[in-house]
């Protein structure tokens, strides 16, 4: 963690101009991935009013990420914009369909299912075609139609549709998934880091996270390339899933932080 500024009396620190003061907190990312404004009001005597408007200055400038109680290391590699789902679709199919596979293999006799919007969860649906002895919900209405061509049981949320992603969402949406019981939800996401899942769209966050806590296991979807990225909408910390599905280990910062959060990882 970042020293205390030096200063010739040591019974009273030195307070140091906010410039200053600024540039050392950026160097304490060095040394640590996360900053807590009670660690830095400490190290540099002012008050936590005081660290926020430091840290709320450097999110302005982009040089850090302003969090609850802290700040986090400046995002590289986050992407805000939600690319067209077909396109989606097309990048890392192969990894997709094992996922999907290994998702499909959960799945017993009886079970009533929530199956999230995304190229991963559409993939999962295609898996579980023709399976007439569980019953989905699903807020993607190409899941839907899917399943429901292949005569498996399926419900769609009530709420509005979102173009061109063709999801459920809104308050009616996550309404009508607390009147449901799952036994599995199956959650897609954009990104994934140590900080937890990420998606592009808060609309279909909201939903995402109603799935999750209206059932009793969840899994999570999500091939390697989103591997240390963050995307636009955080949908919940990895303490909010129970297993994750991918195609390969995570990096190790992922893979420690997510056996903190007591996340099974199973490798297709």
């Amino acid at each position: 963690m970042l020293d205390p500024p030096k200063h010739a009396d040591s019974r009273k620190p030195e307070r140091l101009p906010a410039s200053l003061r600024q540039a050392r907190i950026l160097h304490a990312f060095e040394e640590s991935t996360f900053v807590t404004i009670g660690e830095l009001a400490r190290i540099f005597n002012v008050s936590a009013m005081t660290i926020r408007r430091d840290l709320d200055a450097l999110d302005r400038q982009g040089l850090l990420e302003r969090t609850r109680g802290g700040a986090l290391p400046p995002v590289r590699d986050a992407q805000m914009n939600e690319p067209a789902f077909d396109m989606r679709r097309q990048e890392s199919a192969g990894q997709k369909v094992t996922i999907a596979k290994a998702g499909a293999a959960l799945v017993g006799e009886g079970m009533s299912l929530g199956i999230d919007v995304g190229t991963t969860t559409l993939a999962l649906a295609e898996k579980l075609g023709s399976r007439r002895d569980i019953r989905v919900i699903t807020s993607s209405l190409r899941a839907a139609t899917y399943l429901a061509g292949r005569d498996t049981p399926v419900y769609t949320l009530a709420g509005q549709v979102r173009t061109p992603e063709l999801s459920i969402t809104g308050p009616q949406a996550v309404d009508s998934v607390k009147s449901h019981f799952l036994d599995i939800a199956f959650i897609g996401v954009a990104a994934l880091d140590e900080y937890g899942f990420y998606d592009y769209s808060p609309e279909d966050s909201e939903v995402k996270r109603a799935f999750m806590a209206n059932a009793a296991k969840v899994v999570a979807l999500c091939d390697s390339s989103k591997f240390e990225r963050r995307a636009f909408s955080r949908v919940s910390p990895l303490s909010q899933v129970n297993v994750l599905i991918t195609d390969a280990m995570p990096p190790s910062a992922i893979a420690d932080a997510l056996a903190r959060a007591k996340v099974e990882i199973c490798v297709a």
